[in-house]
């Protein structure tokens, strides 16, 4: 993790446009992207997986599937 922003889940919420309940339900799933876990309740994500995670999930039709 050099040099990496790492981002509170109320802003990597923001950075997806979704809402901090969807993200903290995605993270408990294990559908969401991938986050680094400092202790029980201090959850950061960085910036450019949040970015990477986003791409990955670029489709150009509804019939596509989701491979990750």
């Amino acid at each position: 993790m050099a040099q990496d922003t790492l981002l509170t889940v109320e802003q990597a919420a923001a950075r997806l446009q979704i809402s901090k309940h969807t993200l903290n339900r995605w993270r408990v799933t294990g559908e969401g992207p991938p986050f680094v876990k400092y202790g029980p309740r201090l959850v950061r994500y960085e910036e450019s997986v949040l970015d990477a995670w986003g791409r990955a999930r670029t489709r150009r039709s509804t019939s596509e599937a989701l491979t990750t």
